[in-house]
């Protein structure tokens, strides 16, 4: 069996979400952990458990939110297994995301695609990169576009369908 070929493209790090959000985090933890319960330890029994559900719901969303954009932003990589027949997108770090299975049969084509002026139904959309990491690895399946990987390098994005192209034609 061979062994399926590996590229891990590492996020790029926005510190200033990082941090905001790390923060955001530690807040609503002790807000969760220490607040909620001392003011909810003035009902009794069963309604002290009613209580503090009722209070701590909407700080465990925005608690669970945080926690997906920071773990993501912070420590989140894109692992793109390429083996002979199908490719394998995982997001590592990523809450609630199951890999995306493509296989060869059904890509028409692979590119590498600039977003820096994105075109969509209610008009245009520009971004701004200092870093150009801008374009993304488009795969055509059924004249769909579909975006595998986003937010890199030209080069990175050009390395990436040179070896899926090399591997597979």
């Amino acid at each position: 069996m061979i062994k399926p070929a590996t590229i891990e493209i590492k996020n790029r790090t926005n510190w200033a979400v990082a941090i905001i959000l790390g923060l955001g985090l530690f807040i609503l933890s002790l807000i969760i952990l220490i607040i909620i319960p001392l003011f909810s330890i003035q009902a009794e029994g069963f309604f002290f458990i009613i209580n503090y559900i009722s209070f701590a719901t909407p700080f465990a969303a925005f608690f669970i939110l945080f926690l997906y954009i920071w773990l993501w932003n912070t420590f989140g990589k894109t692992i793109f297994s390429i083996e002979p027949e199908k490719i394998t997108v995982r997001y590592k770090n990523k809450l609630f995301t199951s890999p995306r299975i493509y296989l060869k049969k059904e890509i028409d084509q692979i590119l590498v695609k600039d977003f820096q002026v994105e075109k969509y139904k209610f008009g245009v959309r520009y971004h701004l990169s200092l870093s150009g990491s801008t374009y993304s690895v488009v795969f055509i399946q059924n004249g769909n576009e579909i975006r595998v990987i986003n937010w890199i390098t030209e080069t990175k994005a050009s390395e990436i369908t040179d070896e899926i192209k090399n591997m597979w034609y």
